[in-house]
């Protein structure tokens, strides 16, 4: 009986042993579990503390990149603007090869157009060629005339960019107009003109005959193949010499009337009369005198047309 007591006794000891020895695995679980929880709290946090200041960054950066592109292309457009005012204050020394940018107003015959010079509008005569006529007053339309004003006009209206040069010689001709070389997109429409048979060479002034060796050799090459104006029979100078003559019969019939009696410059000397120059021959003959005028001397007639101070 006694010995019966003991292992009861013994076996509940036991029971209390496995029973504490599993409250404190539970509660070594619970600890584990709960320590697990925290520690995964905690990196969610640095977790998300580490986007958050990686956010920050970013937006620092592109503002930092906003602000420098911004930065930039206002150093740009500066830049942009300074060498625009730099082109517009380049000056331009009329007389040398400097070639003037102008924009184109009008056109008015083949060599003949109205351009905005030094912000205004101003007539433009093509140095050193002459074009057939399209609305001469007396001779009406010549041969290639209307071609050789559309060929001008096609040029001029298609060209990206315009410019003229001046002669070392007269800027401006009796009539205002400037005298000039013009130039569309780098290439000379005298040059063209004359190269495609649809001007001549004429109007040689000295010294305003910087290209005439130019032209010339142009004029030469459109003779050879016969281009334009030297396709019939060179009608272009026919038709010059044909209001050569009208005007050679006209002056004739009013020599003595139209000759002022008190002409300082003028002489009479029976069949001759004698000129200084052009401009004291035009207050009588406006339209300048052929060959076969007693007006007419050699030295006048600087284009060697047989036709002296003849309008341009």
């Amino acid at each position: 009986m006694k010995k019966g007591c003991l292992w009861f006794c013994f076996v509940i000891f036991m029971l209390f042993i496995l029973i504490g020895a599993c409250s404190d695995d539970d509660v070594n679980k619970d600890d584990k579990s709960q320590v697990s929880e925290e520690n995964k709290k905690q990196n969610d946090d640095k977790q998300k503390k580490d986007e958050k200041a990686h956010k920050e960054t970013d937006k620092k950066e592109k503002t930092n990149y906003t602000k420098k592109d911004s930065k930039d292309e206002k150093k740009e457009v500066e830049n942009a603007t300074q060498d625009s005012n730099k082109e517009e204050k380049k000056t331009f020394t009329p007389g040398t090869t400097d070639r003037i940018p102008v924009e184109l107003s009008s056109t008015v015959d083949g060599d003949t157009a109205k351009f905005i010079y030094n912000g205004k509008e101003g007539s433009f005569r093509f140095l050193l060629i002459d074009t057939p006529e399209t609305k001469h007053p007396r001779i009406g339309k010549q041969p290639f005339g209307q071609e050789a004003s559309d060929r001008t006009k096609s040029l001029l209206m298609n060209a990206n960019k315009i410019e003229v040069e001046f002669d070392v010689g007269e800027k401006q001709d009796k009539y205002q107009r400037y005298l000039a070389y013009i130039y569309i997109d780098g290439e000379m429409v005298n040059e063209i003109l004359v190269r495609e048979g649809l001007a001549k060479v004429a109007y040689v002034y000295p010294p305003n005959t910087r290209y005439l060796d130019r032209l010339e050799s142009a004029q030469a090459v459109a003779k050879e193949q016969k281009l334009g104006i030297w396709s019939l029979d060179s009608a272009f100078e026919e038709a010059n010499n044909t209001e050569a003559n009208t005007n050679s019969n006209t002056s004739n019939n009013n020599t003595t009337t139209n000759v002022p009696a008190s002409q300082p410059e003028t002489q009479q000397s029976q069949s001759k009369e004698f000129y200084k120059n052009c401009t004291e021959l035009r207050k009588v003959y406006p339209n300048g005198v052929p060959s076969t005028h007693p007006a007419y001397l050699p030295k006048l007639d600087r284009d060697k047309d047989n036709f002296a101070c003849e309008a341009n």
